[in-house]
């Protein structure tokens, strides 16, 4: 698939603007979390470990001291709990085991956690965006929290949904949020507005009975969070510019990253050949989409690379030719909050647009990866609309 463009000639620029990160729950120590899971596992195995299980124990130590990732929100009180009796997710109640805890058990605490998240990123007597877009991929629920929120206060607007994309939504999401008010001001509403919510509660699908290598690496990566911003032609105060956006898959790599369900959760499959498969393709990529901005590398000072792990962002790095501390705000939101898939370079965006040392007019590119293998980009410009 090439890359997707717009006619730049015609089409008035769109503005990403007015970010509201939101709490999803206490952000915890990795350290912690890792103890949690530690003692979790040796729960689940009655303290009796296979050689596989004790090297799990290991890749948990080495990742809470590892730096890369240093805390992480989640909307599961259990992981702040010691005592197994009180867990609430994670209990016995009876049928499956205590580590697998029903998918509609977890998708009951979605639903209800989101709803939450939703009343919050939308307060009471805020006018009703003409769009509203709820992006997520670690719950389902329909009608979703967006929808029920748009029944309940008599909203007007149009309300859609982005789901199950995983780590690259919020881009095509922007995109869609700025094609849509385009489209708007061409009928004479130059003022329209497209609210986008993101929320993933991705420790909903935790496995602390797992000792395989691959999920001891999501176990201790992925972490909770959610964003609310706006897309429209006429903001007021500090915005991006939304200048292009580009997407492609990369051939032969549907198997490499995987998001199914499974009887009890949520299932990622993670190969390790990711990141080198990340930077093979994405110099092409990234010069394609400059190319027909006429722009080259050297006119971009900024970058927003989702963090899908530590080694992502050097690979990807390393492919530009970039030095290891060329995407410092990529590095910083992984370290405070780990991976919070979609919603995880909005707040690399709100960062920059709140960094006073990144000045109006500098140009950002923003890279994010998930399952396809599918690449994703965005050419943005820091603004201060009046």
């Amino acid at each position: 698939m090439g890359p997707s463009t717009m006619n730049k000639e015609t089409a008035p620029v769109a503005y990403l603007h007015h970010f509201r990160p939101l709490a999803v729950g206490p952000v915890r120590a990795q350290e912690d979390i890792a103890a949690w899971l530690k003692a979790g596992l040796a729960r689940a195995r009655g303290g009796r470990l296979t050689a596989q299980e004790k090297r799990a124990l290991a890749l948990y130590d080495r990742f809470a001291r590892g730096g890369a990732v240093e805390g992480r929100a989640s909307a599961v009180a259990d992981y702040g709990r010691r005592d197994w009796a009180k867990m609430t997710l994670f209990r016995d109640a009876g049928g499956a085991p205590w580590h697998q805890p029903a998918l509609q058990t977890r998708m009951a605490l979605y639903e209800k956690s989101v709803l939450a998240l939703a009343g919050r990123a939308f307060p009471p007597g805020e006018p009703a965006p003409d769009y509203a877009i709820q992006v997520s991929c670690t719950g389902y629920a329909s009608p979703h929290a967006v929808q029920r929120l748009a029944a309940r206060r008599a909203w007007a607007s149009r309300v859609l949904h982005v789901g199950h994309m995983g780590c690259y939504a919020a881009v095509p999401a922007a995109a869609m949020a700025a094609k849509l008010v385009r489209g708007e001001a061409a009928t004479g509403r130059p003022r329209a507005r497209a609210a986008l919510f993101l929320a993933e509660l991705c420790s909903l699908h935790l496995k602390p009975g797992a000792a395989a290598d691959e999920q001891v690496v999501v176990n201790s990566l992925f972490g909770d969070g959610a964003i609310r911003f706006d897309a429209s032609l006429a903001p007021r105060g500090p915005a991006l510019a939304l200048l292009d956006s580009a997407e492609e898959l990369v051939p032969g790599s549907e198997e490499d990253m995987t998001w199914r369900l499974q009887d009890s959760s949520f299932h990622m499959t993670l190969s390790r050949d990711v990141p080198a498969l990340v930077g093979a393709a994405v110099a092409g990529f990234v010069r394609r989409l400059l190319k027909r901005n006429g722009l080259a590398l050297g006119d971009v000072t900024r970058f927003a690379i989702h963090p899908g792990g530590p080694r992502v962002i050097d690979q990807a790095l390393k492919s530009l030719g970039l030095p290891p501390d060329a995407a410092p705000h990529s590095r910083e939101v992984l370290r405070a909050r780990g991976n919070m898939s979609s919603t995880t370079l909005p707040h690399i965006w709100h960062a920059l647009l709140e960094d006073e040392s990144v000045r109006r007019g500098e140009l950002i590119l923003s890279l994010a990866f998930g399952p396809g293998l599918t690449l994703v980009a965005n050419l943005l410009r820091k603004e201060s609309r009046r």
